[in-house]
C-alpha cells in the first residue's frame, strides 16, 4: 500500500491530520492511517489508544463546518502487533466543508490533488459551490457567511412578519446544511451587489449632473433608489379651470416596478452593478443577464414571467413590495396607456434593459435636430415596421451601418424594437 489521492499516512498526530481529512471531505474521500510513516512502515500510537481515538474524532469534528460527523469514523487497528488509528472519509454532501474559524476561504478549505493536500483557490471555492448549487445561485452556499440582517430585520417588523432563524430557514436564507445562502447574503447588511445611479445632462452620456453608487441589503438600495430618483422626477404643472394638475416625468409607480424588476431577474453570477441612468428625454434601468429561455417580449407584455431568482420574489411578494407575479412590466406599460411615447425593452446582448420615456418631454424637440439620414428612416417608415435590412436598402449603406444607425436612434428616443419570430423589428415612435 502506498500513499495516493486517496490514501495518506502520518506517523504521528498532528495538525496537519485534520487538513488531510477536510482535503478527502471535499474531494473523492480517502483513508488516512495514523501511526505509519509515508513508505508505509509502521511505528505505532505511543499512549492509550482510546485516548487518541477520542482526541482525533472530537478535534476534527469540532473545527469543521457543517458537522461532518457523518462522512468520516475512525477506528483503531493492530499492524505488526502495533496500535494505528485508521480513519476512513467519505464524500461530503455539502462540499465545501471547512475549518469554522477561518471560513470560506482559501486557509479554510482544503482539497486532494493527487497524493497532496492543498489549500483551495477561490475561484476553485466558488465552482465548488456551483457544481454542488446545480447553478442555482440564490441557493447556494454564500462565500461570505459573518452576516447580519438589521436593515432586513427593520422591514420584516415594518410588515409585522417574523424574522427569526426558523423564519429563515423557511425563507431559504439558511440551507439544510445550517450555513447561509446566497440569498441570505444579497439581503444582508454585507451585501456585495450595488446599484449605480446617474443623471445626465440633455439626451447622451457626455455631461454629468450627478451620480451616486448605492450599497447595503437589496432592501436599503431599493428605499436609497427610488428616494434618489424622486428628487429629479420633477413635476410639470397644467391647468384645468382654477386647478393645477402636476404631472411627474415618471410615474412612480414605473419607477419602483422597473427598478425592482432589475433587482429581481439580474443574474448575480455575473459582477457588476444595476445600473440606473436618467436623461432630459429618458429613463433606463439596466441589469445583468438577458431574457430568461422561452420568454418573449409579447409574452412579457401579458403578464408571463420566469423570474431567475424565484426566491427572491417570492420573498419581495410576500413583504407587498411587488404586488403579484408578472405584473411589473404589464403595469408599467399601463401607466403609459395615455402617453404617446411608450416604454422600451430594446436588445441588449447579456443584460436587460427597460427604458421609461419622460412623458413630459417633447418628442419634437428631438425631432428637429434630427440628421437627414434620421429624418428619411422616420419619414419612410412612419407607418410600418421594418428591419436593418430594410433601412440598408433604403439609405443605400451597408447593413452594419443600418444597425449603428438604428441603435442611436433607440437611443434617443425615435424608435423602439419587438422581436418577431427571430429577426428584431424597428418602429418609429409617433
Amino acid at each position: 500500500m502506498i500513499e495516493q489521492q486517496t490514501v495518506e499516512f502520518k506517523r504521528e498526530y498532528n495538525e496537519k491530520v485534520n487538513k488531510t481529512m477536510l482535503a478527502f471531505l471535499n474531494t473523492d474521500g480517502g483513508t488516512l492511517y495514523i501511526g505509519m510513516a509515508d513508505d508505509g512502515s509502521v511505528f505505532g500510537i505511543d499512549g492509550g489508544i482510546d485516548e487518541w481515538y477520542r482526541k482525533i474524532v472530537n478535534s476534527f469534528r469540532d473545527s469543521i463546518t457543517p458537522d461532518p460527523t457523518a462522512f468520516f469514523k475512525a477506528e483503531p487497528e493492530q499492524h505488526e502487533g502495533k496500535w494505528i488509528i485508521k480513519i476512513i472519509v467519505e464524500r461530503g454532501i455539502a462540499i465545501p466543508y471547512c475549518f469554522a474559524k477561518y471560513g470560506l476561504v482559501p486557509e479554510g478549505v482544503w482539497i486532494r490533488v493527487g497524493s497532496n493536500t492543498v489549500t483551495a483557490s477561490r475561484e476553485h471555492i466558488r465552482q465548488m459551490i456551483k457544481n454542488n448549487g446545480l447553478g442555482q445561485f440564490i441557493s447556494e452556499l454564500s462565500i461570505e457567511q459573518n452576516l447580519t440582517f438589521e436593515f432586513a430585520g427593520k422591514v420584516f417588523a415594518e410588515r409585522d412578519i417574523a424574522f427569526g432563524e426558523q423564519h429563515k430557514r423557511t425563507l431559504g436564507l439558511i440551507r439544510m446544511d445550517g450555513r447561509y445562502s446566497n440569498l441570505a447574503l444579497i439581503l444582508s447588511d454585507q451585501c456585495p451587489y450595488t446599484t449605480k445611479a446617474a443623471i445626465f445632462e440633455g439626451i447622451t452620456k457626455e455631461k454629468f449632473k450627478d451620480r451616486k453608487e448605492f450599497t447595503g441589503s437589496l432592501f436599503k438600495q431599493i428605499d436609497e433608489v427610488l428616494a434618489y430618483l424622486h428628487v429629479y422626477n420633477r413635476l410639470r404643472g397644467t391647468f384645468e379651470g382654477v386647478y393645477r394638475i402636476d404631472h411627474p416625468d415618471y410615474p412612480d409607480i414605473t419607477l419602483r416596478e422597473a427598478y425592482v424588476n432589475a433587482l429581481i431577474h439580474r443574474d448575480y453570477y455575473i459582477d457588476g452593478s444595476v445600473l440606473v441612468s436618467m436623461f432630459d428625454d429618458r429613463l433606463e434601468f439596466m441589469s445583468l443577464g438577458g431574457i430568461m429561455p422561452g420568454v418573449t417580449y409579447d409574452l412579457m407584455l401579458t403578464g408571463v414571467s420566469v423570474p431567475r431568482n424565484d426566491k427572491l420574489a417570492s420573498i419581495f411578494y410576500r413583504l407587498k413590495i411587488i404586488e403579484a407575479y408578472g405584473t411589473g412590466i404589464p403595469r408599467i406599460f399601463s401607466a403609459y396607456a395615455d402617453t404617446p411615447s411608450k416604454p422600451t425593452i430594446p436588445v441588449v446582448d447579456g443584460g436587460f434593459l427597460i427604458r421609461l420615456p419622460n412623458r413630459n418631454y417633447n418628442l419634437q424637440q428631438i425631432k428637429e435636430n434630427v440628421t437627414s439620414r434620421e429624418k428619411q428612416i422616420l419619414e419612410t417608415f412612419l407607418l410600418a415596421g421594418f428591419s436593418k435590412e430594410d433601412a440598408a436598402k433604403v439609405l443605400g449603406i451597408s447593413v452594419s451601418g443600418a444597425y449603428k444607425l438604428l441603435i442611436r436612434m433607440s437611443e434617443k428616443g425615435l424608435l423602439q424594437t419587438r422581436k418577431k419570430g427571430r429577426q428584431w423589428m424597428y418602429f418609429v415612435i409617433k
